[in-house]
């Protein structure tokens, strides 16, 4: 019986330690803790909630101001500005990120994915480091990700993941 209650203890502490059963863990894997894809996704339907809402409140006319997230430093890599072609269907975005490729030591592969709505579209933002282990310098360099949008942007800002906030946009 003793040992019956040791077993279930250790198999208790493993489980505790963090033993990782996630079925979207190799997604999930390159992305820091508190940053899942879905974690990611959900804070961009949220801020999207928030300037649909700035859009009904300012009847749909007007310069639209998002009320910013109720929490100080949400995880994300914020865009810094967008560049879009006269069909709007392709995005391209400018952000602050590794100086490399993932190839190289603390260098990091981008690519994006768009949250859209009626009134504007978030564009989030992943990374996948080199190593995470790694002692890197924190100097950000330029770097860009292009995506696809379901529909054309038109008249929709780009609003960026941490804040909410539109970016600048520039037509190609």
């Amino acid at each position: 019986m003793v040992r019956w209650h040791w077993v279930v203890g250790v198999v208790a502490a493993a489980m505790i330690a963090g033993c990782d059963t996630d079925a979207n863990a190799p997604v999930d894997a390159a992305l820091p803790r508190g940053e899942s894809l879905g974690e990611l996704r959900q804070q961009a339907r949220e801020a999207l909630a928030r300037y649909d809402q700035a859009v009904i409140e300012a009847g749909g006319a007007g310069a639209v101001t998002p009320t910013p997230p109720p929490w100080n430093s949400p995880p994300g890599i914020a865009i810094e500005s967008a560049t879009t072609t006269g069909a709007g269907t392709q995005l391209t975005v400018d952000f602050t990120g590794a100086f490399g490729p993932a190839t190289r030591g603390c260098g990091a592969d981008y690519h994006a994915e768009s949250v859209e709505s009626a009134n504007a579209v978030v564009v989030i933002v992943i990374a996948q480091h080199h190593n995470s282990g790694e002692v890197c310098t924190l100097a950000g360099f330029r770097r860009t990700a292009t995506l696809n949008l379901a529909q054309p942007l038109g008249r929709r800002p780009v609003l960026e993941i941490r804040q909410g906030q539109p970016v600048p946009l520039t037509l190609r």
